[in-house]
């Protein structure tokens, strides 16, 4: 007596999904990607160029569904909008200019701990972002992203503000402490600290639902 098949791991799921696609649509798609919208399990939108798109339940077949369709579509984009703000070298390089700052031992304390912690989560976010098992587009991911980049950005804002005072009379500063205090600027800048990554996701929501809504009109079946 045989036991249950063994599940199939995630390369031979995105192979079945690309050899159904590319039954339903009669060529391969030019781009896969495995999504989890929070509700109705994994699914698959396959891209065929052209504005041309297809989304596949767990069982392969295509969704019928309208409103799933857009919720695969809009957690495939925000995801994609995320990855593409968050740069695993920009996020380790801020580490450099922080230590050369923390090492010259300017009376800088408080705002030395921030930047530790804006680099602790810097380093959190750089090793979500490069985590090759992270393959699925999901809510749940995304949403730990946003927090650890929060974190990041509140640590660093924090520095920067205790840092106002030396910047607003940067005539008068030690040229090297300025130097130090630029790279750390652009290093943040560079690492995408500047700015919380919720309240852009947030304000790009539109744009995202109308690219969810560009998937809808291109699928290659039918939705209700």
């Amino acid at each position: 007596m045989t036991g249950p098949a063994p599940a199939l791991g995630m390369d031979d799921r995105a192979a079945a999904a690309r050899d159904a696609a590319q039954a339903l649509a009669g060529r391969p798609p030019l781009a896969l990607r495995a999504v989890a919208p929070g509700t109705g399990g994994t699914a698959w939108m396959a891209g065929f160029g052209d504005a041309r798109f297809l989304c596949l339940d767990e069982d392969l077949q295509p969704v019928t569904s309208l409103t799933r369709v857009q919720d695969i579509a809009q957690t495939a984009v925000a995801t994609e909008v995320v990855e593409e703000r968050l740069d695993g070298s920009a996020l380790r390089a801020l580490r450099g200019p922080v230590e050369v700052l923390a090492a010259r031992g300017w009376d800088l304390p408080t705002a030395v701990e921030a930047l530790g912690r804006a680099v602790g989560a810097a380093e959190d976010l750089a090793a979500w972002r490069e985590d090759p098992e992270r393959e699925v587009a999901s809510l749940v991911a995304m949403d730990a992203a946003i927090g650890i980049q929060q974190r990041a950005h509140a640590a660093y804002a924090t520095f920067a503000a205790l840092t106002e005072p030396l910047v607003q009379r940067q005539d008068e500063l030690d040229t090297d402490l300025l130097a130090a205090l630029v790279a750390v600027e652009q290093a943040a800048a560079d690492a995408g600290l500047g700015a919380s990554l919720g309240a852009m996701l947030g304000e790009g929501m539109g744009g995202i639902a109308e690219a969810a809504d560009e998937v809808a009109r291109g699928h290659l079946t039918p939705l209700r």
